[in-house]
């Protein structure tokens, strides 16, 4: 099945500054999959603008229980 996935996130403003704190964001594996080092917009409620992706693991499958 899938896999859950935890991806370290934090926010980036337009002139390129980084906020100060990261954000722990957890995703089943679907198929589009969040690239390290990519921007991204709007990822859902809780991240708002941009969100830089600094990191993912693997940390479960949809089977564990």
């Amino acid at each position: 099945m899938g896999e859950l996935i935890e991806y370290k996130v934090v926010r980036e403003y337009l002139d390129g500054k980084r906020g100060k704190r990261n954000k722990t964001l957890y995703r089943w594996d679907a198929d589009e999959q969040l690239t390290i080092g990519g921007l991204y917009m709007h990822l859902g409620p809780g991240y708002p603008g941009m969100q830089r992706v600094l990191s993912a693991r693997k940390t479960g499958d949809k089977n564990d229980e």
